[in-house]
């Protein structure tokens, strides 16, 4: 995935001189980082960053454009489509059920779909969590739309790509699986569940599709190839939400805020139970190659992107929402991270 179309993330690196001495405050980070991010405002990025270290926002800013034809400017507060980021939620959202005594993340896909046929009837919930269940990652475009009781068919149906447990292998399809699977043990439709079980309790209203009822001006409109691809909501959605292609594995929008916000609370136990919380952290935090402890995930459907990276031993949290394919948050990353680990690297 390019930065940007002509070039490579590390050319892009190279037209930007980072100070030669180490950041030795936060606030000196912060300032790097803004330097670097509006050095690609000027060749047409856009999009919304924060970041904070030991629980302080040290910055949160806006880059670019919201809407090019109006000159529509982004703020901190445009919402934007997170992409993949939506599956720790649907993620959280289990493991608060299995908390309730409503189900056990190693219960059988039979238990919940009795006719199940033989090759997915003993796939558990968490070989579908941790995509080792062999399902295809999708059936279609992210907004053609398909019902969950198609979207169900369709996975029941397909050929396994490998057999369960074997190996892992990205699916979209599975995430929406476990979607249903929500609603049918809680007896609330997935968005619902989500909205009033995971993100009120976080103290988030301004995430979801349906629910938080956004408006398309307070949206950043996303630009592939420097063509106008619109906003999540010009595109096709059913009546009650995006397609099941989307439901529960993507496609929600958030602001860089609120999505701070809702993982701080999930993480430090104002969500899940003690218990719940723990086991949520395990899923989710994982080793880096610098032997610090870590939670990154992404999102992106080829136009917008969204990237969350929490160092959970240092105590600092990088987002950054991108709305042009041109200009890739991940990649973003790529460059700043060098001086994110410089920081953190002891005198």
């Amino acid at each position: 995935m390019e930065f940007f179309l002509s070039g490579s993330p590390a050319a892009v690196q190279e037209t930007f001189e980072w100070p030669s001495k180490r950041p030795e405050s936060s606030e000196q980070l912060a300032k790097d980082v803004d330097g670097y991010l509006a050095s690609l405002e000027v060749k047409g990025f856009c999009g919304v960053v924060l970041l904070s270290h030991q629980g302080k926002v040290i910055l949160h800013k806006a880059y670019g454009y919201a809407d090019r034809e109006s000159g529509k400017r982004l703020t901190t507060s445009s919402g934007m489509c997170i992409g993949s980021i939506v599956k720790p939620m649907t993620r959280a959202a289990l493991v608060k059920l299995e908390s309730a005594g409503k189900l056990k993340l190693g219960d059988k896909l039979a238990s919940f779909f009795p006719n199940a046929p033989p090759d997915k009837a003993d796939i558990t919930l968490q070989q579908v969590i941790d995509h080792k269940a062999g399902f295809p990652d999708m059936f279609g475009d992210d907004y053609e739309p398909m019902g969950r009781d198609e979207i169900v068919s369709k996975i029941m149906d397909a050929k396994l790509l490998f057999k369960p447990g074997e190996k892992s292998e990205y699916s979209n399809s599975g995430y929406s699986l476990l979607g249903v699977v929500i609603e049918g043990t809680s007896g609330i439709p997935y968005e619902r569940y989500v909205y009033d079980e995971i993100l009120q309790p976080a103290g988030v209203t301004r995430i979801g599709y349906k629910i938080p009822g956004w408006k398309p001006e307070e949206l950043a409109v996303g630009y592939t190839n420097g063509e106008r691809w619109g906003t999540p909501l010009d595109h096709p959605w059913m009546e009650d939400g995006p397609s099941w292609n989307l439901r529960a594995n993507g496609g929600m929008v958030s602001t860089v805020e609120e999505l701070y916000k809702w993982f701080d609370a999930v993480l430090g136990g104002r969500v899940l139970s003690p218990e719940a919380t723990q086991k949520y952290r395990e899923m989710m935090i994982r080793p880096t190659r610098t032997g610090r402890r870590a939670i990154a995930v992404a999102g992106g459907n080829g136009v917008s992107n969204s990237l969350y990276v929490n160092i959970v031993d240092a105590n600092l949290v990088f987002i950054i929402f991108t709305s042009i394919s041109e200009f890739v948050g991940e990649e973003a990353f790529k460059a700043i991270r060098p001086r994110v680990e410089a920081f953190l690297q002891p005198e």
